[in-house]
């Protein structure tokens, strides 16, 4: 093969819209060194949506937070389209596990808090926020209050208002944990169909193995604390999906080996890291 050949394959290979690289991190705790983290290697490609699994405690919050910039990897880095970048607040969305809305602000007024934050005309963002109350079911209650909706309402607007911040990168950490089962299966289909009409790259920490699997390109399992990548498994389910899939024996089968990766002991870090990387080297080359 010549070097022409050789270039032309590495190029074929898209570069990751977020990358870890052995990123590890420890907190203090009491005098002590807490390690929370240890050499995630993880990608996420442009326009992919990657779902986070794994025991409580195991950092995966953790993770979300370095990837946007609230705190510093102790060790290894992150790139951002290639780029290892100094400053990463501010350049993705990040929906936390509460709505944290502000209870007196009206549903409008709480969606564009975001692009007002980031110095936005108050005008300009309330024309966007207004022509999006629609599609993201919210249409009438523009004037309501957060104590006057549902939760999954509620959910709706702190998502509404992530969405307006306008970045490529959304973050979300267990956006749905604190709903019924009933309004969660809603909100994952409703989340399912607007993802599916956009060109943004999400990537979602949960505990539910079935939501991982049914929204997901790819799912990354972690160990427990500290948390590394035990598992990574490409979700070939076509798209549009619905829940009704959850039922097929194709989706059954994938949430199973998801589930059984949960499930063994924590292999040997050495052996365990190996394994990973090698399951990450074969996706990445696809």
């Amino acid at each position: 093969m010549t070097g022409g050949s050789e270039r032309k394959l590495v190029d074929a290979v898209p570069t990751p819209k977020i990358e870890l690289d052995g990123v590890a991190q420890d907190f203090s705790l009491h005098g002590n060194t807490l390690p929370v983290l240890r050499g995630v290697d993880l990608r996420v490609h442009d326009g992919e949506f990657v779902s986070i699994i794994g025991p409580s405690g195991c950092g995966k919050s953790t993770l979300l937070n370095l990837i946007a910039g609230l705190e510093e990897p102790s060790l290894g880095r992150i790139l951002v389209d290639g780029r290892q970048v100094s400053r990463r607040l501010g350049t993705v969305g990040y929906m936390h596990q509460k709505d944290l809305l502000l209870p007196w602000r009206s549903v409008l007024d709480n969606a564009v808090l975001g692009p007002e934050l980031m110095g936005k005309q108050r005008s300009q963002a309330r024309t966007s926020a207004l022509a999006l109350m629609e599609p993201f079911g919210l249409e009438g209650f523009e004037r309501s209050y957060p104590a006057q909706l549902s939760g999954g309402m509620r959910q709706r607007v702190a998502f509404l208002r992530t969405v307006l911040a306008d970045q490529e990168v959304i973050l979300l950490d267990e956006p749905f944990g604190a709903l019924d089962a009933l309004t969660r299966v809603g909100m994952q289909e409703w989340l399912l169909g607007l993802w599916e009409s956009w060109s943004k790259t999400v990537v979602l920490v949960t505990h539910d193995v079935e939501e991982a699997v049914l929204l997901s390109d790819r799912v990354y399992v972690f160990t427990p604390r500290p948390g590394t990548v035990k598992a990574a498994f490409a979700i070939d389910l076509p798209r549009p999906r619905r829940y009704e899939m959850v039922t097929d024996a194709a989706f059954v089968e994938i949430k199973a080996r998801a589930l059984a990766a949960l499930r063994e002991d924590e292999a040997p870090a050495g052996a365990g890291g190996a394994a990973t990387s090698a399951v990450l080297r074969t996706e990445v080359s696809q």
